[in-house]
C-alpha cells in the first residue's frame, strides 16, 4: 500500500518531464480545408480529395447564421464527414450533440484538440479573441504543457484559402511553417455523395414558407404561441433581424432574418412576475397578459426557436 502511494505521488512528476526520445519526424503536414461549408459548393470539392493523403486534415464550421451548423447536422453532414478523413473540425459550440463522429470537434472559443502524430503530440488551439481573461491564459498555458507542438489559429487565419501547412519539428519543438497552395486529386465517388447532400440541403432551404397573411414577425410569434400553447412571449429586440411582409419567404431566408438558435422555455407567470422580468431584461411582448399565463422567454436550456417554428421534413405553411 505504502509503494502504492509513493507511485500516485510520483506519477505526476513522469507524465510532464519532457522524454529523452525524439520521434524520427522532420515535418508535419496539414492540409486546411477552410471553410467545409463553402467546400461542398465547389465544383471538386476538397472533401472529395483529401482522403488517403498523408498529414492532418483541418476545416471550419463557422456558418453564416450560426444556425446553419444545426441544419448541417440534421441533414447528417457530420455523418458525412466521417468519409472524407477529416482530422480536426472547428465546429461552432451549437454542434456539439452530434455523436458518431470519428474526428475531433475543436469549440470555436478556445477549444483545443491534440493528436499523436508519430509520437509528436500536435495541438490545434482556436483563439477567436484579442483580449484574454486569466482562464483563457491558462487554457493556453495548459495546451502548451501537454503538447509538443501547437497550431494557434486566430481569427485572420481561420478563413485562409485551402493551405498545406508544413511544421518542421527538431527533437519535438517548432522550427519553421512553410505554407503552399493545396494540390489534390478527386474521388468521384465521395464528390457525387457530397453533391447529392448539397441537393438536398438547397432543396430544404428553398422550401417556400407561407405567411397566412401575416408578417413574418407575427407568423413567426403565431406559430410558437400554437405549438407550444401558451398566451405569452417575452422576447429580446434583437431577435428578429428582419421583417418581411410577403405571401411567402425561404427558408433560407427566414434564416437570415431570426435568431433562430435563441433557446426558450414555458413557465407558468403571473402578472408581476412578468412585470419584473421586463424591467429586468427589458424584453418585448407579444400577447394579452391574464392573472396566470403560461409564457415563452429566452432560457438557455430551452428549445431553439427554430424548433417552434418549423420541422424538418414537413410541408410548412402549406
Amino acid at each position: 500500500m505504502r509503494l502504492r502511494y509513493l507511485f500516485l505521488l510520483v506519477l505526476p512528476l513522469l507524465l510532464n518531464c519532457p522524454k529523452k526520445y525524439a520521434p524520427d519526424v522532420e515535418s508535419i503536414e496539414v492540409l486546411y480545408v477552410s471553410s467545409l461549408f463553402n467546400d461542398i459548393y465547389q465544383d471538386q470539392p476538397l472533401l472529395a480529395s483529401i482522403k488517403g493523403l498523408p498529414g492532418l486534415k483541418v476545416g471550419h464550421l463557422k456558418t453564416d447564421p450560426p444556425f446553419m451548423s444545426i441544419i448541417l447536422g440534421r441533414l447528417g453532414f457530420y455523418e458525412l464527414l466521417n468519409e472524407t478523413g477529416i482530422d480536426f473540425v472547428i465546429a461552432d459550440s451549437l454542434t456539439f450533440w452530434i455523436d458518431n463522429i470519428n474526428y475531433f470537434l475543436i469549440p470555436k472559443s478556445m477549444g483545443y484538440a491534440i493528436k499523436n502524430y508519430k509520437g509528436i503530440r500536435f495541438a490545434i488551439l482556436r483563439k477567436d479573441k484579442d483580449t484574454l481573461t486569466i482562464d483563457d491564459e491558462i487554457q493556453i498555458s495548459l495546451v502548451k504543457q501537454r503538447s509538443d507542438v501547437i497550431w494557434i489559429i486566430e481569427n485572420k487565419l481561420l478563413d485562409i484559402a485551402p493551405m498545406k501547412i508544413s511544421f518542421f519539428i527538431k527533437d519535438r519543438g517548432l522550427t519553421d511553417t512553410t505554407m503552399t497552395p493545396l494540390n489534390v486529386g478527386l474521388d468521384t465517388l465521395l464528390a457525387g455523395k457530397i453533391k447529392r447532400f448539397k441537393e438536398k440541403l438547397e432543396q430544404t432551404l428553398n422550401q417556400k414558407i407561407y405567411l397566412e397573411e401575416k408578417n413574418l414577425k407575427e407568423y413567426i410569434l403565431c406559430k410558437m404561441s400554437q405549438n407550444e400553447s401558451v398566451n405569452l412571449i417575452l422576447y429580446p429586440q434583437d431577435l428578429f433581424i428582419n421583417d418581411i411582409n410577403r405571401d411567402s419567404i425561404a427558408l433560407k431566408e427566414i434564416l437570415n432574418s431570426i435568431t433562430s438558435e435563441m433557446k426558450f422555455s414555458k413557465k407558468v407567470m403571473n402578472k408581476e412576475q412578468i412585470q419584473k422580468v421586463n424591467k429586468d431584461k427589458k424584453y418585448e411582448t407579444w400577447g394579452k397578459p391574464k392573472k396566470n399565463n403560461n409564457v415563452l422567454l429566452p432560457d438557455d436550456y430551452g428549445v431553439y426557436l427554430f424548433d417552434m417554428f418549423y420541422k424538418l421534413g414537413s410541408n410548412n405553411g402549406k
